[in-house]
C-alpha cells in the first residue's frame, strides 16, 4: 500500500513512518522544522521524504499526481496550545486552509481512506460525571483544538465515499524518533529524573494519556480494517489511561530510586482543560492495549539514563518554549 503522510518526520509522525514502512511504501511531507537527525534513523528503501511545508499545494499535488497514493495519514499541524497561541495566523492556515486543500487533493486523486489526527483536547472544560463519548458536546478553549473542531467539521460535511476517519486523540507519551519533553508525562519524568523544578498546576485535573507503541499499533489495525461509514469518530486511548496529574507524578515516583521534588499549586485560569474519555467504541473494533504505563515509564527511564540534562534541555526537545 501506498501510504501519504504528512507531518510524518514529527513526534507521533517518525514513529508511524517507521513502522508502517516494514508493509508500505511511505512517502513523507514535512518541513522538518527542527533537525533531521529522525530521518537518519528512520530512513529505508520504503520510505522516501519529500522536505517541504504543506501550505506549497502544487507541490503537494505532484506527491498525489506521481504516486498513486493509496491512504493518507495527516497529522501536519501547529500542535499543542502554547505554540498555537504563540502564532494564531500560522496555526489556521496550516491547521484548516492548508489541512483542507490535502484532502481535496485526496478526493481529485481517488484516495481511499483520509485518517486525520484530531485531539482529545477538543472537548476543553467538562464538569460531566459520565466519561465523554464521540457524541459528547465539543467545548475547544486554545487555537489549537478550534482548528482541529472545525477541520472535523469540514470533514464530516463532505459525502464523497472517500473513507473519513477522525481519531481524536489521547495526549501522547513515550519514545520517538523526534522526542519531545513540552507533553505532561514525558516533562514529569525527565524532570522528577533530573531533579530539577517540576510545579503542577491543578493536580486533581484529568485528562486521557496514551503511548505511541500502543497508537502505532492502533493505526495499523485501522488502516486495515473495513468501515461501512464513510466517516467515523474514535475517541483514541484507553479508559484506564484517564490520569490525573497527581496520579501520574505518583506513578513516576513509584519507578524511581529516589525521592524527586515537586510542588502542587493551584493558579486561577492556568491550562483549565480538565475531561475523562470513554473509548469504548474504538474498543468494540478490537483494540486492544498492549503496552500500559508502567512499561513505558520504564522504557524511558532506560533512555535517560543514557543522556544528560543538558541535552533534554535543548530547543529541539519542545514545540514552544
Amino acid at each position: 500500500m501506498k501510504i501519504l503522510i504528512t507531518g510524518g518526520l514529527g513526534y507521533a509522525g517518525s514513529v508511524l513512518s517507521k513502522y508502517l514502512s516494514k508493509q508500505n511504501n511511505i512517502y513523507i511531507i514535512d518541513k522538518v522544522l527542527f533537525n533531521n537527525s529522525q530521518y537518519k534513523k528512520i530512513k529505508n528503501k520504503n520510505i522516501t521524504l519529500h522536505k517541504f511545508d504543506i501550505l506549497n499545494s502544487n507541490k503537494v499535488e505532484k506527491i498525489f499526481k506521481s504516486n498513486n497514493i493509496d491512504l493518507v495519514i495527516h497529522l501536519a499541524a501547529i500542535v499543542g496550545d502554547p505554540a498555537s497561541k504563540a502564532q494564531p495566523e500560522l496555526t489556521k492556515q496550516i491547521n484548516l486552509i492548508a489541512s483542507k486543500k490535502v484532502f481535496s487533493l485526496a478526493k481529485k486523486y481517488s484516495v481511499k481512506k483520509f485518517i486525520f489526527f484530531s485531539t482529545c483536547s477538543n472537548y476543553g472544560l467538562s464538569y460531566y460525571k459520565k466519561l465523554l463519548k464521540e457524541t459528547s458536546p465539543l467545548k475547544p478553549l486554545s487555537m489549537y483544538a478550534k482548528t482541529k473542531v472545525d477541520f472535523e467539521k469540514f470533514l464530516l460535511k463532505d459525502k464523497s465515499k472517500i473513507k473519513k476517519i477522525i481519531l481524536r486523540l489521547s495526549t501522547l507519551y513515550g519514545l520517538s524518533f523526534r522526542m519531545r519533553f513540552d507533553l505532561t508525562v514525558n516533562e514529569f519524568l525527565k524532570k522528577m529524573y533530573f531533579k530539577e523544578k517540576l510545579d503542577v498546576y491543578h493536580k486533581d485535573t484529568f485528562r486521557p494519556y496514551l503511548s505511541l507503541d500502543d497508537l502505532k499499533i492502533i493505526v495499523e489495525k485501522l488502516i486495515n480494517y473495513k468501515f461501512r461509514k464513510n466517516s467515523i469518530i474514535f475517541n483514541v486511548g484507553f479508559n484506564k489511561e484517564n490520569l490525573s496529574k497527581k496520579s501520574i507524578v505518583e506513578k513516576v515516583s513509584k519507578q524511581l530510586s529516589f525521592k524527586s521534588k515537586y510542588n502542587y499549586i493551584d493558579r486561577e485560569h492556568f491550562d483549565r482543560r480538565n475531561y475523562r474519555v470513554d473509548f469504548s467504541k474504538i474498543k468494540k473494533i478490537g483494540i486492544k492495549q498492549k503496552f500500559n504505563f508502567n512499561y513505558n515509564i520504564r522504557k524511558m527511564l532506560s533512555y535517560l539514563k543514557k543522556t544528560t540534562k543538558k541535552v533534554t534541555n535543548k530547543k529541539i526537545f519542545y514545540n514552544h518554549r
